[in-house]
């Protein structure tokens, strides 16, 4: 078995003693030792009583430790009531030997006692047969119980018994066998029975996480469904569990700023739930006039403590966090406990809020059996999102926890007298928005821009084309730009020789876009083309491209039988005609006039006299027709 048995999730051999493991820290070992107190009282009562004895002794003993001179100490020691019993003179001189080697009091425990208490299992470790049904009846992912291992050791035994008779095996009896068992170590175990992952949680180091020194310098954000139905305001019927991010700030504690959303998490959540927390909140409670209490938390945000979803991965928060200052740090995969109090305040919103509205619904199948949530909910969506505000701002962070350490309000409070955090006010509030906003890059056109089929332009961004030439290599600026997820009316565009951003609103026309998010625009852009797809004669289609092809190869054929000299002037004789959808479709009316050019064409060609003045008569149709004016 090799070193990192404890590590290997599907392997375990008894060949290897725990106590022998070694951890090095800082170039100092950690050895695996038995102290006095891992052993059970009655061992440690007598290790105490041979202490007393010699100690005893050697008060009184003149001279070497034999049986002439110890003997009568014992027994003056008896009968003064000191001792309760009389020990023999040889386990007196034994004991008294153990100790001076060792100086420790382990050294008086009986060494059957410190063997029984010891990891080692060496009492154990050559029994094969136990070892073979531990490992394939009870360290599985099967988890069978340890009555199911003994019975599968007393077969194993039975026929190793019946083929080899000269060889036989005492198996040892259940009681002995669960005592087996328990002396396995834990973590070996619940490795093998649960996973690496299961058991690196349960026997972790639990050591408390980074302390803030100062109010938003650490920030920690998260996402969860609630347990909870809501209704739709105007058609009052349920519209399911609606998603929260939360953001808490690891100084005071206080919940800086949430979004509430029944769509999945993603940036645009993340998104929404930094704006809430960093910015200022008077809007807010404007909305919202029956939050009693101030909501000071605002501020940049220096460290945002994610896990490892893929919307904290995504390139959109990449860039708005290097926009913003802000850093990123990850917390590490499996790991939950080093982002404890985002973590904790889900179970909270649960328990204390969630848990008192009708509606409640519960995450495990089990646990809804017989109920039905959506019977029970009532409250509308914009309803409860005030009864949060509310919870929020007048409840959780005004209340001290229970340990009655902390006033989230007050901490934040007291925090920002020592280090008041950096604001965003003005010009620096709507650039930290535009920033924010999903960033994609897109050719500059003679239409503008382009995104989704929406064309943004104005005369800004025309100017900007007519005077800067494109960088050296390339043919077409390719531009920055930012849009609002909740808008895509208009979209701002960087203008490099400005340095800034300029809005420019859309120029195209198939929808109503003012308002319109990008999620509500991509589902009427789909509703429209199944409409369109659901009215399209495909059928019809083809079979009229099959007849067009089909006319088009006929006009070929009967053009290829006959090839017709090259006329000038047809188009404008077609014109004076008036071969249009409206009228007559041929030359009928000037077809004596047609011959008669035939005609001449033909004699020039063979050598005849026709003056040159009667050709130029007949081709002056184009020279003509240029003259005049279409109506």
């Amino acid at each position: 078995m090799s070193d990192d048995t404890l590590f290997d999730e599907f392997t375990l051999e008894p060949s290897i003693p725990c106590k022998e493991n070694f951890k090095k820290n800082d170039g100092v070992e950690d050895v695996a030792f038995i102290t006095i107190d891992d052993l059970d009282e009655k061992f440690v009562k007598k290790a105490l009583f041979r202490y007393k004895v010699i100690s005893l002794v050697k008060k009184r003993i003149v001279g070497g430790w034999t049986q002439k001179k110890i003997e009568p100490i014992i027994c003056e020691l008896f009968d003064e009531g000191a001792i309760n019993k009389k020990p023999k003179w040889r386990s007196v001189v034994r004991w008294n030997a153990r100790y001076n080697a060792q100086k420790d009091l382990i050294s008086l425990v009986d060494v059957k006692a410190i063997e029984n208490n010891s990891c080692e299992l060496k009492s154990f470790t050559k029994d094969r047969f136990f070892w073979e049904a531990v490992e394939k009846k009870y360290l599985t992912r099967v988890r069978g119980s340890v009555a199911t291992a003994y019975q599968f050791y007393k077969y194993l035994i039975l026929v190793h018994n019946d083929l080899n008779p000269d060889e036989k095996f005492k198996g040892v009896g259940k009681t002995a066998f669960y005592n087996r068992v328990k002396k396995i170590p834990p973590y070996v175990c619940d490795l093998q029975r649960y996973g690496k992952r299961h058991a690196d949680k349960k026997y972790r180091l639990i050591n408390s996480f980074k302390k803030s020194s100062r109010v938003m310098e650490r920030v920690e954000i998260d996402h969860t469904a609630l347990d909870l139905i809501l209704l739709d305001d105007t058609l009052n019927i349920p519209i399911g569990r609606p998603f929260i991010t939360v953001l808490i700030d690891g100084f005071s504690k206080c919940i800086v700023g949430f979004y509430l959303s029944f769509r999945g998490p993603s940036y645009n959540s993340v998104r929404c739930a930094i704006l809430n927390a960093c910015l200022d909140k008077e809007d807010v409670l404007k909305k919202y006039p029956d939050v009693e209490k101030d909501w000071p938390c605002q501020g940049r945000i220096e460290t945002l403590v994610v896990d490892n979803g893929a919307e904290f991965w995504s390139n959109d928060l990449e860039k708005f966090s290097a926009s913003v200052g802000m850093s990123i740090e990850f917390n590490p995969v499996g790991k939950p406990w080093k982002k404890p109090l985002v973590e904790r305040i889900f179970n909270t919103y649960n328990a204390k809020f969630v848990g008192q509205i009708p509606g409640k619904t519960f995450s495990s199948a089990k646990d809804l059996e017989g109920y039905e949530p959506e019977k029970d909910a009532l409250l509308p969506f914009s309803e409860f999102l005030n009864l949060l505000y509310i919870w929020v701002v007048d409840i959780y962070n005004q209340q001290p926890n229970s340990r009655k350490t902390n006033i989230p309000a007050l901490s934040w409070q007291v925090g920002c007298k020592d280090f008041p955090p950096v604001t965003y006010q003005g010009l620096e509030k709507q650039r930290f928005k535009i920033e924010s906003f999903p960033t994609v890059y897109r050719k500059l056109r003679p239409i503008g821009i382009e995104i989704d089929y929406i064309s943004y332009c104005n005369e800004a961004l025309v100017e900007f084309r007519k005077n800067n030439p494109p960088p050296p290599g390339k043919k077409i600026h390719n531009l920055c730009v930012k849009r609002d997820p909740s808008d895509v009316s208009y979209v701002y565009v960087y203008l490099p020789d400005v340095g800034k951003y300029l809005k420019v609103e859309t120029t195209s026309q198939d929808f109503v876009l003012t308002g319109v998010s990008i999620f509500q625009y991509q589902v009427l852009r789909k509703c429209r083309k199944n409409y369109i797809e659901a009215n399209t004669d495909d059928e019809g289609i083809a079979f009229a491209n099959l007849k067009l092809s089909k006319r088009m190869d006929d006009i070929n054929n009967m053009a290829s039988v006959k090839k017709r000299g090259k006329l000038k002037g047809m188009k404008s004789v077609a014109a004076f005609v008036g071969v249009d959808s409206e009228g007559e479709a041929s030359f009928e009316s000037v077809r004596n006039d047609l011959k008669n050019r035939e005609d001449i064409s033909l004699k020039v060609s063979a050598g005849e006299g026709v003056g040159k003045q009667k050709l130029e008569a007949v081709d002056n149709w184009q020279d003509i027709a240029d003259d005049a004016e279409p109506y």
